[in-house]
């Protein structure tokens, strides 16, 4: 990701758009070191909204949720959702045994 100016953004405009377009790069525009914009090509931004509106249903669903299924931490939640999906699961159907 690059990061520039505002007022150089104002003067390569043409240059930074040509980055952005051919080579797929992110630029940050910030003014005094804080940020106050970022573009990204097209593809990036559908990607990243994406991911954003997903993370912010994760984020919802915790919040939600936790609690009530007595998690305490969200890496705890993490931990559900990276474990293979082939373990076996903790309660086992009464089906499942043999009698």
């Amino acid at each position: 990701m690059i990061s520039i100016s505002v007022g150089e953004a104002k003067n390569k405009l043409t240059y930074y758009l040509h980055l952005l377009e051919e080579k797929g790069e992110s630029i940050q525009i910030t003014r005094h070191g804080k940020t106050v914009a970022t573009l990204n090509n097209q593809d990036t931004s559908n990607t990243l909204s994406k991911k954003q509106l997903f993370l912010k249903g994760l984020e919802s669903w915790r919040s939600k949720y936790a609690e009530e299924i007595k998690l305490n931490s969200s890496e705890e939640i993490d931990n559900i959702f990276t474990r293979e999906k082939y373990d076996e699961p903790a309660v086992r159907h009464p089906e499942d045994f043999e009698w």
